[in-house]
């Protein structure tokens, strides 16, 4: 390698590790990013478990009205076909209830 070949890696490294430096540094004008409290993740969880809740009952109910018995076989089955990302969102032991199990008074 040539002294001028030398040089330019040696001047694109020293560029890459001030970019780097540059990139990576705390910025004093950055938000303080804090954990969620107890509280937020307590009401998050319950949202979560509601929201699984009321979609099962929403498919138990278009379930009656095509006619059709909700049970854990065809629950299951709508469970089944539903995209990942959706079931990921969802408590499965929750909509299954909604969905499966007659609303208590």
């Amino acid at each position: 390698m040539t002294i001028k070949g030398i040089l330019g890696a040696a001047g694109v490294a020293c560029a890459a590790v001030t970019t780097g430096l540059i990139l990576l540094w705390p910025h004093p004008d950055a938000p303080d990013i804090k954990p969620p409290t107890d509280e937020q993740i307590k009401a998050s969880a319950g949202a979560r478990l509601d929201a699984s809740l009321d979609e099962g009952r929403t498919y138990r109910q278009v379930l009656l009205d095509d006619g059709m018995e909700p049970n854990d076989e065809s629950c299951q089955a709508i469970w089944d076909r539903k995209a990942r990302d959706n079931q990921k969102e969802l408590r499965y032991a929750m909509w299954m209830h909604g969905c499966a199990d007659a609303p208590t008074p």
